[in-house]
Parts: C-alpha cells; sequence; structure tokens
C-alpha cells in the first residue's frame, strides 16, 4: 500500500492499483492584515497597546489578533498623481512633492511607483527604493487630458501591487479632486480588489470646481466678452465664465468618492488647497503610517464575498480607532 497525492489537494490510498478511498484536505491559508491607527480624544498617537486591547469581528463574529512588527512587512507604495483635468491648477502644489514622498517611504527594501492619469492611467515607473530616479516627471508632471478616471487608476495601481511579494504591506497615495470623471471601472470592482489584496488608500484630494475657478481668474487671455452695465460708462472687466460658478455649485453635491474609498481601505483621507497644505498633510501621514498597529488575523468563515470588519477598544473607549472596514474572499481553489 501506497499513499498518491493527487491535484486539487485530493490523498489517495492506493494498494494493487485500485483506488480504495479519497480524502479532500481543506487548509485556510487566508490572512487578512488590518492596519490600525488609535489616537486620544485630542488626536494623540497611542503606542502601548497590545494584542489582547483589541477587538475585532469578521461579519459580526469575534476573531483572534495577532499583533504584527511593522518592520517584518516592506511597503509597496504606488503614488497615483492626476494630471489631467482640473489638476493642471495644481501642479504648483506639485513642486517638491518627490521629497515628501521619499520621507514617507524610507528605506529600502520599501519602493515606489509613479503613476500619473487623466482620462486613462499612464504606464508607471518601475518599483524603485530611489524617489530621486523620477524626481522630475514627479514634482513637474507633464499636463494630461480633461480627464480624471479615478477609479481606472485604482484598478492599474492595484494591478502593479498584486504583482508584489505576498509579504508586503502595500497602499496607494492617490493625489486628485474628489470625485470620478471618466473611468471605465466599477466602484464595487474596486472595493473588492482592494479587500481581497489587502490594499490602504490614503487619499490627499482638492476641489475641482474651486481650482478650475481660480484658474479662471488667472488667465490673462479671455475667451469671453467684456460685461457691458452701462454703454455710456463703456465696458469693465468682467471675464467671468457663469458655468464655472454653477459647476462648482453641482459639484458640491456630489459624495467625495475618494475620501469614501480611503475609509473602506483603512486609509485615511485630508484635503489641500495648495502646497502647503499639501506639506502638511503628508507630514501627518508620514506620521501616521509609520505607526499604525498592524493587526492580522486569519478568517474563520470562508464564505465567498466582501467582509465587514469592525475594530474596536474594549478598555479605552475614550480612543478613537481607525482600521479598514472591509476585506473581500476569494473562492478557495
Amino acid at each position: 500500500m501506497n499513499f498518491t497525492v493527487l491535484k486539487s489537494g485530493v490523498v489517495a490510498v492506493v494498494l494493487t492499483g485500485v483506488v480504495l478511498a479519497q480524502t479532500t484536505l481543506h487548509t485556510t491559508t487566508t490572512l487578512v492584515v488590518v492596519p490600525t491607527l488609535v489616537q486620544t480624544a485630542g488626536n494623540a498617537l497611542v503606542f502601548s497597546l497590545k494584542a489582547n486591547d483589541f477587538a475585532l469581528t469578521d461579519d459580526g463574529v469575534p476573531q483572534k489578533v495577532t499583533l504584527e512588527d511593522e518592520s517584518t512587512r516592506p511597503l509597496s507604495l504606488v503614488v497615483l498623481m492626476q494630471t489631467g483635468g482640473a489638476a493642471r491648477g495644481q501642479f504648483p502644489s506639485y513642486a517638491n512633492l518627490s521629497t515628501m514622498i521619499s520621507t514617507i517611504l524610507g528605506p529600502a527594501p520599501n519602493k515606489v511607483s509613479i503613476v500619473n492619469f487623466d482620462s486613462r492611467p499612464e504606464a508607471a515607473s518601475p518599483f524603485t527604493s530611489d524617489v530621486e530616479q523620477w524626481k522630475d516627471a514627479i514634482d513637474h508632471p507633464d499636463v494630461g487630458n480633461s480627464g480624471a478616471a479615478i477609479f481606472d487608476g485604482l484598478e492599474y495601481a492595484i494591478g502593479l501591487l498584486k504583482q508584489q511579494p505576498a509579504n508586503t504591506r502595500r497602499a496607494i497615495l492617490l493625489i486628485s479632486q474628489e470625485h470620478d470623471d471618466g473611468s471605465q471601472a466599477k466602484v464595487k470592482d474596486v472595493v473588492r480588489d482592494l479587500g481581497e489584496t489587502n490594499t490602504a488608500v490614503y487619499s490627499m484630494t482638492f476641489s475641482a470646481e474651486k481650482t478650475t475657478l481660480r484658474e479662471e481668474f488667472k488667465q490673462s487671455s479671455h475667451k469671453h466678452p467684456p460685461i457691458t452695465i452701462n454703454p455710456a460708462a463703456g465696458s469693465f472687466l468682467g471675464y467671468v465664465d457663469l458655468s464655472v460658478p454653477l459647476n462648482a455649485a453641482i459639484g458640491a453635491m456630489h459624495k467625495n468618492m475618494s475620501a469614501e474609498i480611503a475609509a473602506l481601505s483603512g486609509g485615511e483621507t485630508s484635503s489641500f488647497d495648495n502646497a502647503v497644505d499639501l506639506g502638511n498633510d503628508l507630514n501627518v501621514l508620514n506620521n501616521h503610517i509609520r505607526n499604525r498597529y498592524i493587526l492580522s488575523f486569519y478568517p474563520t468563515s470562508q464564505t465567498v464575498g466582501l467582509h465587514t470588519i469592525t475594530v474596536r477598544l474594549p478598555q479605552h473607549p475614550e480612543m478613537q480607532v481607525s482600521a479598514r472596514r472591509n476585506y473581500w474572499l476569494e473562492a478557495q481553489p
């Protein structure tokens, strides 16, 4: 009698060439990583917690949590920069972006890839630990077209991160306007893929309407005729496109989808209007991304699809907890 391992994890007991019995082995290999930020009511970071301080549930079912050392998981980061549409008015804010990205990335083996997008994502730079290789392209990007396909860009970035080693922390730094313009990808697919790949999104957004309105007033040559109030007094410089304030009002009604995606993935979001704002936001992000607790667990449920995660601190209800809110479980082969 001998043992033969067949395909699909089936073990067969073989006697004189005849299969007597088959037993299918089931193993759970899905590890869900949950980066978690803990702050006091005054937004001070909390560093002293242990694994047993956290209560994590998966679809309401308590899970056994492990607290990992951040240094054991190198970071793979995709910087997804909008260069199309209203982003052209924010290019001055990008002036020192390479230096700030380098600070967030930290030393090797952490790696970063840069992706610009307008109506579609452009080709990515290879993953590297040396941001200086792409300094000029980051700080002074080429002007894109009129699009802002955020969801297409996120899907492209996730595809790049899927190719990175399984033990890496995966993250996307999204620098864009608040809402998508022209993507073919669906929101549900983006949410599924973020959850499936344990990818956190950190979103830095600007107001497309405000940026466009500001650019209208900065133009030296005007495509709109002067407004004449009193013919006897002549025309005055009223070169304002009335469609811009209208678009601003309509745009304000739309939900900030970039922020929602970031929250679902366990990242965070902030808004900026100029280079100083962006620099301050990235400094805060640098502090937060380095001081997150890295929780992980093997889910007890193997139900395929979207799972909801909650993370609490039962013994410290006064503290603020920010963690990813879902993950996606694929069917086991």
